[in-house]
């Protein structure tokens, strides 16, 4: 029997289209993420920092769940040393360059409970129905050229009563954040990501039902959603 998700998945692969699949008007393609990631990939740390604090919560989310994970867009591996024993990480992100450096904090730090990371796309994820207890995906659903493919993906691999973590910002709906949105969005190209993408495009799953949004510090910046598999 054909999975309907996948077909959907299918059916959008393609052309680059609005990041967030009609939640934003900034086009993002796989092409731009791996050049804007090569870039960043050196200095990734230190970009990153301002999303700590939302990282470690939805990290927290994981361990409080437990079971074998799905790290959507692991990157440079900056949550991987924050996930307790209780959970098995498989990590997978589109860019090589971020790969490499996951690859030796896994080796220095002997994460024993990552089975590996590989280079995949998030639209397109090579792995069975149900592989995995859950997935978490945090500050990358805003850097796919369809958000909603993504979350069909992320639910399809995932069993069902399994979890769906998403950490991200979304076009804000508060000040000083909407100030903010207006500066970077024309930057959206060369950042990778969208900015002004709206929450809209991770709320359409039909197997997915959102159990719980929470605001991620910094307050009004961060959205850390999880969700149920039907």
């Amino acid at each position: 029997m054909t999975d309907p998700h996948r077909q959907r998945a299918q059916a959008r692969a393609g052309a680059p289209v609005a990041a967030g699949a009609g939640g934003g008007d900034v086009s993002i393609d796989g092409d731009m993420v791996r050049s804007a990631y090569a870039r960043w990939a050196p200095v990734y740390t230190l970009l990153a920092a301002p999303t700590a604090l939302g990282r470690k919560a939805a990290v927290a989310k994981v361990n409080s769940i437990g079971g074998h994970f799905l790290e959507a867009g692991v990157g440079t591996g900056l949550a991987l040393p924050d996930y307790t024993s209780n959970v098995t990480v498989t990590g997978v992100d589109l860019s090589h360059d971020m790969l490499k450096r996951a690859n030796e904090k896994i080796a220095k730090e002997r994460l024993r409970n990552v089975t590996g990371v590989h280079e995949m796309d998030l639209s397109q994820l090579a792995f069975a129905d149900g592989a995995f207890d859950g997935a978490v995906c945090m500050f990358t659903i805003t850097a796919v050229p369809d958000a909603a493919q993504v979350m069909d993906e992320l639910a399809r691999v995932v069993r069902p009563g399994g979890h769906v973590v998403i950490c991200s910002h979304f076009r804000a709906e508060k000040f000083p954040w909407t100030i903010s949105d207006r500066v970077l969005r024309p930057f959206a190209t060369r950042l990778g990501w969208n900015p002004s993408m709206k929450i809209d495009g991770v709320l359409g799953c039909q197997t997915l039902e959102l159990i719980s949004r929470e605001d991620a510090k910094p307050s009004g910046l961060f959205d850390l959603l999880t969700f149920r598999k039907r």
